[in-house]
């Protein structure tokens, strides 16, 4: 099939181009001294490459940096958030009680759940009127309060 054959140059003839010298009996012959610095000349352009990476700057490049840039300011600026202060009583003071009475009926607030509100509001105002709505038994209290640590104001002394 397709084998390889391999010729020896000692096959060749003597006037055959493989057998001339490749530098010698040319017009174009090798300068004075190049393979002696061949290898300096290949090192620099080596460091030359290696040097770094740079990018070349264009008013294109610039252009379409500028474009980007004021896209995503755009953005930003379209999509923040807006900052809500509290209401003060003056802008509340223009809602009529009709629309308050409606907006919260569409809420499902009733009005029996204001009330109920109204009286936690008052009840933990106060920190004494806090406990009696809490669902604690006085001897639950004592229970769990340790009686060695307890101070007494008459003989100003901890414990029993």
């Amino acid at each position: 099939m397709n084998e390889k054959k391999y010729i020896s140059l000692d096959e060749l003839k003597a006037g055959h181009p493989l057998r001339q010298h490749p530098f010698e009996g040319n017009a174009s012959s090798v300068p004075e001294g190049y393979f002696d610095m061949l290898p300096s000349r290949v090192q620099a352009r080596v460091a030359k490459k290696q040097h770094g990476f740079s990018v070349s700057w264009s008013w294109q490049r610039s252009v379409a940096s500028m474009a980007g840039a004021g896209l995503v300011a755009a953005l930003v600026w379209i999509t923040w958030p807006a900052r809500q202060e509290a209401l003060d009583n003056e802008s509340l003071s223009g809602v009529s009680n009709e629309a308050i009475l409606s907006y919260l009926d569409e809420e499902g607030v009733t009005v029996d759940d204001l009330v109920d509100n109204a009286v936690q509001q008052s009840a933990v105002s106060s920190d004494s009127t806090l406990f009696r709505y809490l669902d604690v038994r006085p001897e639950d209290v004592r229970q769990h309060i340790d009686t060695h640590e307890l101070y007494d104001p008459q003989t100003m002394e901890f414990g029993s």
